[in-house]
């Protein structure tokens, strides 16, 4: 049996390493017939659609160094750049050029208005010299454009984003045919001169403790809103305590950097920590600390760190009923025993009872027992008295 036993488990060693062997080169597979990683090979009837823009640079052959448009101009003023549409296909495309405003989303991150929204700030300052361009496969063209800057404009800084993008039509997973607007774009940053108000604010902050049958494992959802009253960009340093009644620091989060919260712009943060204590009140700070975007116009005075503090309750609601119990159950131990006296111990056989002698001048019953010497003399009384 032994052998036996022994020859199974190779057998089933060898099987695993088998299977695990199979499936480590199915991915490859699927990978190869799911379409291209790269180049498609030679007469597959597949071709790649890659395609970038970006600020043109000196090298005509190489993408430009700038990382961004950016701009500190006066108001009124005009900017003429130009951005680099590269075609990496081995294709033809047609590319439908803009420029649009420049917003956060919902988690935070920088974002550009869909194609169907009309621009307001200073993505319709951005005049392109056509919307439609043809770029052969390999190929590159540069597309000049002009700012131009109300004269009204407000100081602080405008973001906006210069955008290539190719509508594709697709099925979705309901079966329906969309337009899928695939587009890639450069970050344009304008600084209109003038006073400067950078803020950030924690705004609509607060707590909710939910407790468990567990007093020490309570769940704790915080949720504000960082906004940015001011005009100009800045990001911001994240850090959540919490503490308990008397001030203990119980725990403590810091949550990833915004990169860059654009004037006039919000979002909302929500976070929830478990393992929290139920100690009758839960304080949460909020920590923010302002820094300086990264692209863009620098020289900005940065705003000093703030903190802000919400509290809620935290009952112990566990412990409250066990103590209400407990009382409960004292007082009706204590009624039990008025209404249930203790009885006296038992007297033990071989102790008489001592009768307890009456007070001086109480009657008693019991019966008089006669003198022996007042017997002898008739009931005289003592003979000593009476001579």
């Amino acid at each position: 049996m032994r052998s036996l036993s022994l020859a199974g488990r190779r057998l089933v060693l060898a099987f695993f390493v088998f299977a695990l062997t199979t499936l480590a080169g199915m991915p490859v597979a699927l990978a190869a017939d799911n379409g291209p990683v790269g180049n498609p090979p030679p007469g597959s009837g597949q071709f790649l659609e890659s395609w970038a823009l970006s600020p043109t640079g000196s090298d005509p052959t190489q993408p430009g160094t700038r990382t961004a448009l950016t701009y500190n101009v006066a108001p009124g003023a005009v900017q003429q750049d130009s951005v680099s549409l590269w075609n990496y296909s081995d294709v033809p495309l047609t590319f439908h050029v803009y420029a649009t405003d420049a917003f956060n989303n919902g988690t935070g991150d920088f974002t550009l208005l869909p194609s169907d929204h009309k621009p307001t700030d200073v993505g319709s300052w951005v005049q392109l010299k056509t919307g439609i361009v043809d770029v052969a496969p390999k190929e590159r063209v540069d597309l000049p454009f002009t700012v131009t800057v109300p004269k009204d404009a407000t100081p602080g800084d405008h973001t906006a984003g210069i955008v290539a993008s190719v509508p594709t039509d697709t099925i979705d997973p309901n079966g329906n045919r969309v337009t899928v607007d695939r587009r890639t774009g450069s970050r344009l940053y304008l600084r209109v001169q003038g006073p400067v108000n950078p803020s950030i604010t924690v705004e609509n902050l607060s707590s909710d403790y939910k407790g468990t049958f567990n007093p020490l494992d309570g769940t704790l959802e915080v949720t504000y809103t960082l906004n940015n009253p001011g005009n100009v960009r800045l990001g911001a340093h994240q850090v959540i305590t919490v503490h308990d009644l008397v001030g203990r620091e119980v725990a403590s989060r810091k949550l990833r950097d915004l990169p860059e919260l654009l004037p006039k712009n919000h979002f909302t943060v929500h976070q929830k920590f478990t393992g929290i204590p139920a100690t009758l009140r839960v304080g949460t700070d909020v920590k923010i600390t302002p820094f300086a975007a990264q692209a863009g116009v620098s020289g900005t005075e940065l705003p000093s760190s703030t903190t802000s503090t919400t509290n809620s309750w935290a009952i112990p609601w566990t412990v409250i009923l066990l103590l209400l119990l407990a009382v409960l159950l004292w007082r009706l131990r204590r009624r039990w025993q008025r209404s249930h006296p203790r009885a006296a111990p038992p007297t033990s056989g071989t102790e008489r009872a001592r009768p307890t002698p009456p007070a001086p001048g109480a009657p008693t019953n019991q019966p008089r027992i006669p003198d022996p010497v007042a017997r002898s003399y008739g009931g005289r009384g003592n003979p000593a008295a009476a001579s």
